[in-house]
């Protein structure tokens, strides 16, 4: 279907799953609008989430709202609104998972319609990148970092944390550790 197919290219092929993943050749225009509008709502879910800056103003408005001597009629319905607030935005990290299916999203496999985007696909996509044991998948890393290499650039709530991923140091120091948790 894509392999043969010149508007689609080979991006990736995981030894792990024996599978081939593909992009449009000319990404700019090759995409089908729900693949726009599928990462469009992962791009919210990705800006939605509990970041230590958003929890830090959170916990400065409560701070504010003690001090307040004026708002002791309100003050228990407030500091609620911000705990519920709280609560819901930590059911919904920001983490690695809004990058893999944003990887996700962006690339095709043999079977997948490209002029659809299916939840079906990303979670099953997903699942190969991160192992699933109750549908006996192994989990492919080099997969997953080929869908964060993807997932990240393409999410533009993360447009500022760029400089970070791309800062070789970082992945030496973190490579460094990983090695060291060796046995």
């Amino acid at each position: 279907m894509y392999h043969e197919n010149p508007k689609y290219k080979e991006v990736f092929y995981s030894r792990v799953h024996n599978l081939r993943f593909y992009m449009p050749e000319d990404a700019a225009n090759g995409y089908h609008m729900s693949r726009y509008v599928a990462a469009g709502a992962q791009n919210i879910y990705a800006a939605g989430g509990a970041t230590k800056e958003l929890l830090g103003q959170m916990m400065d408005k409560m701070l504010e709202l003690c001090n307040d001597e004026k708002s002791t009629k309100t003050l228990r319905t407030d500091i609620a609104t911000l705990a519920n607030n709280i609560k819901y935005r930590l059911r919904y990290p920001v983490d690695e998972d809004c990058g893999l299916r944003m990887g996700a999203i962006y690339t095709f496999v043999e079977g997948e319609a490209a002029d659809t985007t299916e939840d079906y696909w990303t979670s099953r996509k997903v699942a190969l990148a991160k192992g699933d044991a109750t549908q006996n998948i192994p989990p492919d890393p080099e997969l997953y970092a080929f869908f964060l290499s993807i997932g990240i650039p393409y999410t533009p709530s993360w447009s500022e944390q760029l400089a970070i991923l791309t800062d070789s140091n970082y992945f030496s120091q973190r490579t460094g550790m990983l090695n060291g948790l060796l046995p």
